[in-house]
């Protein structure tokens, strides 16, 4: 009879007769079950700490407009045609110096009437002293005669103050109203203002004197900067009183779509220094300025319940 053949092979069987017997522990080694427990345990602690003490920050982006302190408009006082402009961009003025002049020849024609009417009513007066007819005439001449002056003068656009020309906003030939711009005047050493415009609900949160802000100008983007907040608006206002504010050559220059707060912002210098040079700060120039209103740790954003519990502590 032949032999017959086990399903196990001989080194299989001879390795289950030489084990302990059934039931006994698994021997599973220890070394990287401890690692993955330290690792695991490091992991949870290090997580906890990062929510604990981890910022997320709320900020609030507003407009920022560049003021070149010491500028001013010169406008028309009375409305007309320009006949000439006198100054230059860049050009030195000096307070009561010419800057344009306007149309004026019906002014000049009614004083020299004037003058001609006052001179022949002053001989009558004083071939005839005592004549109170001719003398009340006489006074009526004379206060009309200053009225016309005062009427020819208006007509001339005069410096306010010293300065450089910094804009011509004019030409020869324009007709101007009452209160349009004609040239702009800088004072010579005149510094630079940052006013910025936040949404009016950010008031609240905003600081005060002291607190910082983050500056970018537009088409400058390496030129982000800190800067520190002057003064805060203590009102909201609309956005018709904050361009009113701002001038009315601000008027098209943004759109703002509800109540804002006025920040002023104190800047060093005037002018902006990036990676390829410094460039010169010009009036009117736009940006955003970024505030920090408030933060709170990453464990408070997950459990809201904890930010209640600091106000009450702190």
């Amino acid at each position: 009879m032949s032999e017959t053949r086990n399903l196990f092979r001989q080194a299989a069987l001879d390795a289950h007769r030489s084990g302990a017997q059934p039931g006994r522990p698994l021997h599973i080694v220890s070394t990287w079950t401890r690692w993955a427990m330290r690792v695991t345990v490091i992991s949870v602690l290090s997580a906890l700490a990062f929510s604990a003490t981890a910022e997320i920050g709320e900020y609030a982006e507003g407009i920022a407009v560049v003021r070149r302190e010491g500028r001013s408009l010169v406008t028309a006082v009375v409305p007309g045609t320009i006949q000439e402009i006198v100054v230059r961009p860049g050009d030195a003025v000096e307070a009561g110096q010419l800057l344009a002049r306007l149309d004026d020849r019906a002014e000049r024609a009614e004083l020299e009437r004037l003058e001609g009417e006052f001179d022949k009513r002053l001989i009558e007066v004083l071939r005839l002293p005592t004549d109170e007819t001719r003398r009340q005439r006489l006074a009526t001449l004379d206060g009309e005669l200053e009225r016309a002056r005062l009427e020819l003068a208006a007509r001339a656009i005069t410096a306010p103050h010293d300065g450089l020309i910094a804009d011509v906003r004019a030409r020869a030939g324009q007709a101007v109203a009452t209160g349009d711009a004609v040239v702009s005047i800088e004072a010579r050493e005149g510094g630079v203002e940052i006013v910025g415009l936040f949404p009016g609900h950010t008031r609240p949160l905003l600081e005060a004197e002291g607190g910082e802000l983050i500056l970018a100008l537009e088409g400058f983007p390496d030129s982000r900067q800190r800067v520190q907040v002057r003064s805060v608006a203590d009102e909201v206002v609309g956005p018709t009183e904050a361009l009113r504010l701002l001038g009315r050559e601000r008027a098209g220059a943004f759109e703002l779509s509800g109540p804002v707060v006025v920040v002023s912002v104190d800047y060093e210098g005037d002018r902006i220094v990036t990676d390829d040079g410094e460039y010169r700060l010009y009036d009117g120039m736009q940006g955003t300025l970024e505030a920090k209103l408030r933060a709170s740790t990453v464990l408070e954003h997950l459990i809201p319940g904890l930010r209640s519990l600091r106000r009450q502590r702190g």
